[in-house]
Order: structure tokens, then C-alpha cells, then sequence
């Protein structure tokens, strides 16, 4: 079953994506210091609880790296108990290989706006048996969403992804104080579309973990909702049009060469779970279902700030009374 018109989910995910509502949650992130990270984080889970969908884009161009792996013994120490390091294809028909892999693309959401690169290892899901993205790293200049935190401040002042008329490409990606960069120049003209492996690019985006240090021990896979077209196929740029000139995100993990470049010059519309929130989904059908059953709603309401603001504005009012009450008490006792 394929999905024939496109047009309403895609205007669907579009008018979740408020650039106020994002605005609003990168200056309430500011003040969370200001709370104990169990208390915040609860209220974060709270809010998502009403509004449980996240819908984002992921602009054109965007452009993932695979990397063989050089040290598999350590990649499997790396992933939660319940999955397993597998070998996987990363263009249909190819041969299968253990890879470390990034994606680098510009995105927008209903709670973020900027630039991201995930570091990925893959794996299978030992109950599911789905093929499994693992984050072991996301590097951004925008909010984060982690099981371990529920939203992470940015870690990244810089971060450029970005191309020109020629076809070229440059990405610049480094961490504030952490030392962790990467950074290339290519060009995709030469890139030829051919079809992925649906394993991994359908089945894969169905059942998303990450490492301990992301979790904080929540092990349970979460999902995406899309158009398997929107993964279909992509753009495999020659490895010898990309110059690497820094890479230091997992040095002794993967081989410094290239394996394979895919770039997809189109967006990529997407609905996923807000933080704390898990949909569940058993496959491709599976998904088509819910997919249709999105497009369908009249009416779909995303993650928003207002529960978190009216909170923090109870919370000044309160304080403030407080501080009265405790003035009014000292000149009390002065004048008394």
C-alpha cells in the first residue's frame, strides 16, 4: 500500500511548526536551572501528555555519512541490553556492513529551529526484531529532546549546513568547548538516485533508541510517522566528491575513509512524539494506517509552552507574595 496524495499530511506537519511557540521554550529552557531537573523535566512530560505530537521537517539537502566500523567489540558495548550490533545495507541491494553513520540536515519543529547532527550506530531490536537507529550523539545550535533530560540546551554555537549554486555543500559543525568537530565541502552533482534499503530507512525510523548516556536507562524504542516515498530513494554522491577535512566525533570507533554519502534533495515531513510520550508502530502498514488516520484529522494539536508558562507565571506570583508577606512581617515588627 502506498500513500497517493502527500498534500494534506504535509500541510499538516507544516502548521503544527510555530516559530513562537519554539521562541517561547528556548527562553523558558533559560530559567530551568532555577528548578530541581526532576521537577522540570516532570512538567515538561506533563505538558507533553496533552499535546503528544511533534511535528518537524527536515529541510532539502540534507546528507548522512557511513563510516565502516574499525571496532565492533566496542560499538556493541555501547547499545542497551536489548539490542544487538547487526550488519545492514545502506542502498537496496548492497553489500551489508557494520557502520557508524551521522546525519547532518537544517530542520524545523514545533519546539526547535536550527541546525542537528546525529551520530548513529544500528542495531536490531531484540524483542521487535526491527532494525533500530541508535543515537550515540546529537550535536546542534538548537533545543535537544533526550529520555534522560527531556529537553538539552544547545551544544553547538556553531553549526553550518549549507550549499550554493554550483552543487557545492559545506557543513561546519562544532561543539562549544567539547572539542568534538566536523567539517566538509562536497559537491552532489554527480550523485545518481537509487533506492535504500527499507530495513533501515522505513523499518528503522519505526523503532529509534539511544545509548545509556542519552536514556538514563529508558530502553524502549519510539517512532516517526512519514511517507515511506520521503525515504524511498536518495542522491549517492561519489565518497571521491567529498573532502572530509575534520572529523573527530568517534575516532577510534569507525574508519576515518567514507563508506557511502546519500543526500535527499527534497524535505522530509515527520511526526514524532512529544518528550516522555511513545507510539508504537509494528511496520510499514502499521504506519501508513496512522500516517492516513493524521492526514485525516480536522484538527491536530502539537507540544505547546502555554501549561509550562501559566506554571512559571504561578510560581513568580507567588514568590512575590511571599516576599510581601515576609516585608509586611519586618515592618510589623519594626513598627511594633
Amino acid at each position: 500500500m502506498s500513500i497517493r496524495d502527500d498534500e494534506r499530511f504535509i500541510k499538516r506537519v507544516e502548521g503544527l511548526i510555530d516559530p513562537a511557540e519554539v521562541c517561547d521554550l528556548n527562553f523558558i529552557q533559560r530559567f530551568k536551572r532555577l528548578l530541581p531537573a526532576s521537577v522540570f523535566k516532570n512538567l515538561l512530560f506533563k505538558t507533553s501528555r496533552r499535546f503528544p505530537y511533534i511535528g518537524f521537517v527536515i529541510e532539502p539537502y540534507a546528507v548522512f555519512l557511513f563510516f565502516r566500523l574499525k571496532d565492533a567489540d566496542r560499538a556493541r558495548a555501547l547499545l542497551p541490553a536489548r539490542y544487538e550490533l547487526v550488519k545492514t545495507r545502506i542502498i537496496a541491494d548492497e553489500e551489508p556492513g557494520y557502520f557508524h553513520g551521522m546525519g547532518i540536515f537544517n530542520t524545523k519543529g514545533s519546539t526547535f529551529w536550527g541546525t542537528r547532527l546525529e551520530s548513529y550506530l544500528i542495531a536490531r531490536d531484540r524483542e521487535t526484531g526491527l532494525i533500530s537507529w541508535i543515537f550515540l550523539d546529537i550535536l546542534s545550535n538548537t533545543l535537544i529532546a533526550l529520555p534522560k533530560t527531556g529537553v538539552a540546551d544547545r551544544n553547538c554555537a556553531k553549526a553550518v549546513h549549507t550549499t550554493n549554486s554550483k552543487g557545492d555543500i559545506f557543513i561546519e559543525i562544532e561543539e562549544s568547548g567539547g572539542g568534538r568537530r566536523l567539517e566538509l565541502r562536497g559537491n552532489i552533482n554527480r550523485g545518481v538516485r537509487k533506492p535504500l534499503d527499507k530495513d533501515l530507512w522505513i523499518g528503522g525510523n519505526t523503532s529509534i533508541a539511544f545509548v545509556e548516556k542519552l536514556s538514563g536507562g529508558d530502553q524502549e524504542p519510539f517512532a516517526v510517522i512519514f511517507d515511506p516515498a520521503e525515504v524511498e530513494t536518495a542522491l549517492d554522491i561519489p565518497v571521491a566528491d567529498i573532502r572530509l577535512a575534520e572529523n573527530c566525533l568517534a575516532p577510534d570507533l569507525a574508519e576515518k575513509e567514507l563508506s557511502k554519502v546519500l543526500c535527499f534533495p527534497f524535505t522530509q515531513h515527520y511526526i514524532a512524539d512529544s518528550p516522555g510520550c511513545r507510539t508504537f508502530i509494528r511496520d510499514e502498514q502499521d504506519m501508513i494506517e496512522k500516517y492516513l488516520e493524521i492526514a485525516g484529522r480536522e484538527e491536530l494539536r502539537t507540544f505547546s509552552t502555554s501549561g509550562i508558562k501559566k506554571l512559571m507565571a504561578a510560581g513568580v506570583v507567588l514568590s512575590l507574595l511571599g516576599v510581601l508577606a515576609l516585608a509586611a512581617a519586618l515592618v510589623s515588627v519594626h513598627l511594633s
